[in-house]
């Protein structure tokens, strides 16, 4: 009885010691799970970083970037995470900073354009001399240079005067013209050109072009627009001046600056194209376009064609060389669509001169 009394308590007091052992083992600090390899946290789901121990560089997350893709003019591009892009038209696609930015967020945009056989250079002249005429001062803080993207010659301005100094970037690739966009380029905006600086690093880094593309896209710049002009009716080509006009086309005799007598006589695109040919080019036209004239000078008036067409926003451009003895001058009416496209709508015609 005095041994089996003995051991009773000794026992007791042996699994109070290992309980109370154990309870101090879970409380103690776990081990760190193994880091994965090739995963990494999104930013929205990190632990805060204490500021009195700034984490290490593995540690900062890289910008992610999300794809965009266009089947339709055959390219994709990455922009960064929390940007927005909206396609506004057909051929456009605009790039907006992150949505709590405060103020304007508009970075960028994109507009693919039917071209011909200018290359990029091209583009990018037309582009510096649209902005001579702001003067010397202005212009000459215009910087270019050259790359290569996706195997294709690049050209960029920086610097390009405007309601913000803008980066425009000029590609062509199967004859279709990519233009991009960036703003505002000037390091004085702070926090606006960073996030400039930031999408035109994902965009440039990672633009391609597909083999294949769905659609193409209509001409959205004068400039283009007068050059393909120019061609069509020099080589005579019935199909390429169809591909410039739209549905209907009006052609208008008279003198524009006595509106009472002028007369307009409407055709289909496939009898203007036709007409023009048959009775108004001739066999071997010599023309010369000019979008920069003095119309007060001409006709007495700065906006003659404008009382024609009140509700549209055309484009008069000066035609010399025209007629079947290349000896008379028109002028071709460039009218705007709403989606940015643009369209040969009329032609005002005169034997001669349009000067007194």
């Amino acid at each position: 009885m005095h041994t089996l009394s003995f051991k009773q308590p000794l026992w007791i007091g042996l699994s109070i010691i290992l309980f109370f052992a154990l309870v101090l083992s879970a409380c103690g600090p776990a081990s760190s799970p193994a880091a994965s390899s090739g995963t990494s946290t999104p930013a929205g789901s990190q632990e805060p970083v204490s500021q009195s121990i700034p984490p290490t560089p593995a540690e900062i997350p890289a910008v992610t970037q999300l794809e965009y893709t266009s089947q339709d003019f055959g390219f994709s591009l990455s922009y960064p995470q929390g940007y927005e892009v909206q396609r506004t038209f057909v051929q456009t696609i605009n790039f907006l900073a992150p949505q709590d930015t405060p103020g304007e967020r508009w970075r960028g945009w994109l507009e693919v354009e039917r071209g011909l056989d200018q290359d990029a250079a091209w583009y990018a002249d037309q582009a510096k001399q649209d902005n001579a005429s702001l003067g010397s001062q202005v212009t000459s803080q215009i910087s270019s240079s050259t790359s290569v993207i996706d195997g294709q010659q690049v050209y960029i301005l920086e610097r390009m005067p405007g309601q913000d100094l803008s980066r425009q970037v000029f590609i062509v690739y199967a004859g279709l013209l990519y233009h991009l966009t960036f703003l505002p380029d000037d390091p004085q905006m702070g926090a606006a050109y960073q996030q400039m600086e930031t999408l035109y690093t994902a965009v440039i880094n990672s633009l391609h072009f597909l083999p294949e593309r769905e659609l193409v896209p209509p001409v959205t710049s004068i400039n283009n627009m007068v050059y393909q002009l120019e061609r069509a009716l020099e080589t005579r080509s019935a199909d390429d001046i169809m591909r410039l006009l739209d549905e209907e086309f009006s052609l208008a005799n008279g003198m524009p600056n006595t509106p009472e007598s002028v007369t307009f006589a409407r055709y289909g695109r496939y009898a203007a194209a036709q007409l023009i040919l048959e009775q108004y080019l001739s066999q071997a036209p010599d023309l010369t376009l000019e979008k920069q004239v003095d119309w007060t000078s001409l006709l007495g008036d700065p906006f003659p064609f404008f009382r024609f067409f009140p509700d549209e926003v055309i484009t008069p451009i000066l035609v010399k060389g025209w007629g079947p003895q290349g000896t008379d001058e028109a002028v071709m009416i460039i009218a705007h669509r709403s989606d940015g496209s643009l369209y040969w709508r009329d032609l005002f015609v005169t034997q001669g001169s349009f000067a007194p």
